[in-house]
């Protein structure tokens, strides 16, 4: 009876177990029963309860006549706790990387086709291991490529918008007044460079030196017409001022013509006219 549990199970022999055919299918039994849930490597891996399970039976079902050392068992299993140890904190150390990954730019390699984007959150899949989510569509933590900081991929950005902008400038002799609005969206992107320090060791020499030309050309431009419009206002207040003392004298002189006017047209009384009625009234 003894011996046909033995050719079972089969025997320790100097710390290594050797399986017989029975016990290797017994063991793809206890496999399929398994916790993992994944369809690859993950499904025949072995677990601490699979281990002691073996243990168990290795030690009720040994050789009385040549029982196996307790030491090899404790060596075993602190073998094998050790590799669980190890697994595990592996996979710890996976979780941080991809929650590392979180707010940061990636590149992604899909099909041959570059996908950049932002990381906006990672979760586990059983099947596929870590994803990541990238402008709402999730990908295998293995199409990756690169991962650049937020504030790199940003300051490296901005720079090149206000290169682009920088372009559209037209040489510091040809600057006119009516550059204003591309000035201006240059302008907007050099102020973005502050809210990002890094952005200043990417910003080429002759770019930032072109625009800071540009903008004080157009700026003496901008003064000399503020400054003619100014001469301009004095020089029509000044007319209108004398415009409107001229029309006073005018008037003024209107009515003073009037008043001769009306003086001349007044009737004239004869003196001798006046002493004949004054005697008429006497006789009467």
């Amino acid at each position: 009876m003894a011996d046909v549990k033995l050719d079972l199970i089969g025997g320790v022999t100097n710390g290594q177990y050797k399986k017989t055919a029975e016990s290797q299918e017994a063991t793809k039994s206890n496999t399929a029963t398994s916790t993992s849930k994944t369809k690859d490597a993950k499904s025949t891996e072995y677990n601490q309860d699979m281990f002691l399970q073996l243990l168990v039976a290795e030690m009720q079902y040994q050789d009385p006549l040549q029982p196996t050392d307790n030491s090899q068992y404790v060596a075993q299993l602190a073998s094998f706790t050790q590799i669980e140890a190890i697994q595990s904190v592996q996979s710890g150390m996976e979780n941080i990387e991809g929650n590392s990954l979180v707010g940061n730019y990636v590149t992604l390699n899909v099909n041959g086709k570059e996908i950049t984007g932002i990381v906006d959150f990672v979760q586990k899949d059983d099947e596929k291991g870590l994803m990541v989510s990238v402008d709402g569509q999730m990908y295998e933590k293995s199409k990756i490529t690169s991962v650049v900081d937020g504030d790199y991929y940003m300051s490296k950005y901005v720079v090149s918008l206000f290169a682009d902008e920088v372009k559209k400038l037209p040489n510091v002799e040809e600057v006119t007044v009516k550059d204003g609005e591309k000035i201006a969206g240059a302008t907007a992107y050099y102020n973005a460079l502050s809210q990002y320090p890094r952005s200043y060791d990417f910003l080429e020499e002759d770019v930032e030196k072109k625009y800071l030309e540009v903008l004080a050309q157009f700026e003496k431009l901008m003064k000399a017409v503020e400054e003619a419009d100014k001469n301009s206002e004095v020089t029509s207040d000044t007319t209108e001022k004398v415009s409107d003392a001229s029309s006073e004298n005018t008037a003024e002189a209107e009515k003073n013509a009037d008043m001769n006017i009306s003086t001349d047209n007044t009737p004239e009384v004869n003196t001798e006219d006046e002493e004949v009625l004054v005697e008429g009234a006497t006789e009467i």
